[in-house]
């Protein structure tokens, strides 16, 4: 007992020693306690490289230790594997030669870390005692030797994160869960100018530039306090003494256990990029400034058709931002003619044409309808952009205001004693209008290839100091910046710095759809496709941000329609699987190869740019449906049977059963409100897509719909159906809307039928004539489900009675 007392003192003892010191204790004391010939420690971590072997050898003779060496490791040798621990062997003394019973123990706790070969000339040796006490001597010095071994591999740990963080260019931070600074590298101090440990604590801050000093501190205590990535720009002091941009980046770390042990991150100098983004906002507006002095509409369009940069004068001729030749609505308020007098058709006009690569220059002689009715001449040339890899990216439209000279040349022909200095100035005109064009177009095309390649580069690689400042060199030396930066304005509308907001409110998923539906039927109905909704009976109650849901099924509806072949399918459904709500869009476009699928929603991925179907854009849609549908605990997953055979996306998203009944949980501000009442209604429309989906969203809310889709089929659907609110269009060929509105107030029963107008056009004459009709409403396409919502909400509650609208 007095000696197990002895070895749990070990540890004690051992307290102020090295891993040698120890070692060397372990052996002098097992060869006293047990009165042993020999005793050989060894400390060997195989786990550990920068750990040297450590032994000590000890016999009764201090003389004759260094004998018993060879023999001793040789025992240890022959005696290593596990099945031969403790048992007894024999080797001759080095001395004598005499028999000595030698026995191995190891010892370590998960892993061996060393072995003890101990010897006596007792033929019983070990006694069961003394195994035990060599077990307990083993099990003493394992502790103690692994515990120093670990304190060791701390200090080596450290030492090397040290000495990686001091070599590193870069700006590094170590934060503890106080938001205390406990470690700032070489490149701070070598920075700011700061002196040792002056930044440490919250002393960083004062490196900060006064004006963004408050809100960089009260950024990073909020991440502190939530444990989240930190991320924040703001101005740093230099050792120079200027202010330089950077952002400053930190992530929370944890131990192993799950325990917040601060925060870790890097400052990066951004100042470069600060001074191109600069420059780029200065050239802007200088291309804004210029546009707006000229004296003529001009107007940069994309591929699609869409405007990015135009001046008041465009405007004025074209407010929806959009060429004529793709407008529906107003494309009618443009003419021209051949020199036999026929009509252009659409895909004739110069900003179809450029949308196929032709120059339009000097540019086509057109009519504008003014909205008042009178008839404005126009000379229209386009002229197509291409990039760096020859692929069209747009063009500029010029439209100038030659009514004045028209009406000269008119009067010209009238006046023979003239004609001959007018066609000079027509001459001079036309000259100038081809200079001032070929000038405008060089202008505008040249610095359109080097602006897209070497922002995209700067985007790409927004860390790189070597890139950002020779893409800035590249910039500054430019006269003329545009299309590249309209492009940066539209992706920084898409994605926000990758900072989404969620607003989330009780809201019946039904009540979305209506929004994303409205949004995306001029796309489907210009692709002439049959679209299809299917609603579930039932509540679908979600906690989501209406807005942004209905961002998600627009986004895939607008997918859908524009990777559809024009005459194509959509579907829209909508239902309940146990505690979630489905959403499935499916189309009959061009699909999806099966190696595309798992990449879909990938940043920039575009699979039709790969299958000839590109259709512009930077490819963030689907990334952009992804994060908004998981930020809202959802998810979204893509199918297809493979190229050419449609696609399918599904989103689901959890549902708040919980909360289904409660007051106004199923209503969204800005989505049509249903009707107390249930209506027989009736939708007469030529364009079987418009009727179809009018009728669909109205079925939503309830009512019994009939369809017709000329004037005629109108009046026979209505005389027997007997509807008690009717959605006419008034440009129905054969017999047109205002025409079947008087008949129906003829038809027995239909007198006091409420009877709403639909049209394209929406001025006040427009509105004046369909009153006049005996219409109750005028809606203007594309009609706004609110709108229908409130019209019918209007009605008394005796229906087919409307009140005033």
């Amino acid at each position: 007992m007095r000696d197990l007392v002895a070895l749990s003192t070990l540890p004690a003892i051992w307290g102020e020693l090295g891993l040698d010191g120890i070692v060397d204790s372990l052996a002098s004391v097992i060869l006293s306690m047990l009165d042993l010939d020999l005793a050989y420690v060894r400390l060997s971590d195989s786990a550990d490289a920068a750990i040297d072997a450590i032994d000590a050898v000890r016999s009764k003779r201090q003389d004759a230790a260094s004998l018993f060496l060879p023999a001793a490791r040789c025992a240890l040798d022959s005696l290593s594997s596990p099945s031969a621990a403790h048992a007894p062997a024999t080797i001759p003394h080095p001395e004598g030669g005499q028999p000595l019973r030698v026995s191995v123990v190891r010892f370590g706790i998960g892993r061996d870390i060393g072995a003890m070969v101990v010897g006596s000339q007792r033929p019983d040796f070990p006694s069961e005692h003394e195994r035990l006490l060599l077990g307990v001597a083993a099990n003493q010095a394992a502790v103690v030797l692994q515990r120093r071994l670990a304190e060791q591999a701390l200090v080596r740990s450290k030492s090397r994160f040290l000495d990686l963080a001091e070599a590193a260019p870069a700006l590094l931070w170590v934060t503890e869960p106080d938001g205390t600074c406990s470690f700032l590298s070489r490149g701070w101090y070598e920075f700011t100018g700061q002196g040792d440990e002056e930044g440490l604590g919250f002393g960083w801050l004062t490196a900060i530039h006064p004006e963004d000093r408050q809100g960089a501190s009260q950024a990073f205590l909020e991440a502190n306090e939530q444990k989240k990535e930190y991320s924040l720009e703001h101005r740093l002091l230099h050792a120079d003494g200027s202010y330089r941009w950077v952002i400053d980046m930190g992530r929370p770390r944890f131990s192993p256990a799950g325990d917040f042990r601060g925060f870790v991150g890097n400052v990066l100098d951004i100042s470069d990029r600060k001074q191109a983004e600069q420059a780029l906002r200065e050239t802007q507006e200088a291309l804004s400034a210029m546009f707006e002095a000229l004296p003529v509409g001009v107007a940069v369009v994309d591929q699609q058709g869409k405007f990015l940069l135009s001046n008041q004068e465009m405007h004025r001729y074209l407010p929806t931002a959009i060429l004529p030749s793709l407008d529906d609505a107003r494309h009618d308020r443009w003419r021209a003619f051949d020199a036999d007098g026929s009509p252009y058709a659409r895909e004739d006009f110069p900003g179809a044409r450029a949308l196929r690569g032709e120059r339009v220059v000097p540019g086509i002689e057109m009519l504008y309808t003014n909205d008042d009715g009178a008839d404005v001449w126009t000379q229209v040339a386009a002229v197509p952009l291409a990039g760096s890899d020859g692929a069209p990216r747009g063009q500029v439209v010029v439209a100038t205001n030659i009514d004045a000279f028209k009406r000269t040349e008119a009067a010209l022909r009238q006046s023979e004693a003239r004609q001959g200095a007018l066609l000079d100035e027509v001459t001079r005109s036309n000259k100038n209008l081809s200079e001032f064009l070929a000038v405008l177009a060089h202008e505008l095309r040249n610095p359109l290839a080097p602006i897209v390649t070497g922002l995209e580069v700067m985007r790409m690689r927004p860390d790189s100091r070597e890139t950002v400042s020779s893409v800035r060199g590249i910039i500054e030396r430019q006269a003329k910046q545009l299309s590249h930066l309209i492009d940066d304005l539209l992706d920084i509308a898409r994605v926000t710095n990758g900072k989404v907001d969620i607003k989330r409110e009780a809201v019946d998923l039904k009540s979305i759809v209506s929004n994303a539906v409205e949004t995306s039927l001029p796309l489907i109905e210009k692709g002439r496709h049959t679209f299809s909704l299917k609603l579930d009976d039932v509540p679908l109650p979600v906690n989501a941000d209406p807005a942004r849901i209905a961002q998600v099924i627009g986004n895939l509806l607008t997918n859908a329609a524009k990777y559809t072949p024009p005459g194509g399918s959509i579907e829209l459904l909508v239902r309940q699987d146990g505690g979630q709500a489905v959403i499935s869009i499916g189309d009959s476009g061009v699909g999806i190869p099966r190696e595309s699928l798992d990449t879909v929603f990938d940043m920039f991925s575009q699979v039709g740019r790969n299958m000839q179907h590109a259709q512009g854009g930077l490819g963030i849609g689907l990334s952009l449906v992804r994060q908004l549908v998981s930020l809202h605990g959802g998810t979204v997953a893509a199918s297809s049977e493979g190229v050419g055979k449609g696609s399918t996306f599904v989103v689901r998203l959890p549902l708040e059963l919980a909360g289904a009944d409660r007051p106004g949980a199923a209503r969204t501000d800005g989505t049509a409100p249903v009707p107390g009442n249930i209506f027989r209604i009736l939708v007469a429309d030529d364009n079987v897509d418009a009727a179809t989906t009018l009728a669909s969203l109205l079925e939503m809310y309830g009512h019994e719909l009939r369809i017709a889709h000329d004037g005629q089929e109108a009046l026979q659907v209505a005389a027997q159906f007997q509807p008690e609110v009717l959605f006419l269009d008034i440009g129905m060929p054969g017999m047109t809307g205002y025409e079947v509105a008087r008949r129906i107030r003829t038809i027995p029963g239909l007198e006091r039928s409420a009877i709403a107008a639909v049209s394209g056009w929406g001025a006040k004459e427009d509105l004046a004539r369909s009153n006049e009709a005996g219409f109750d409403m005028h809606f203007t396409k594309p009609v706004a489900p609110g709108r229908v919502g409130d019209f019918l909400g209007s009605l008394q509650q005796g229906k087919g009675t409307p009140q005033d609208a």
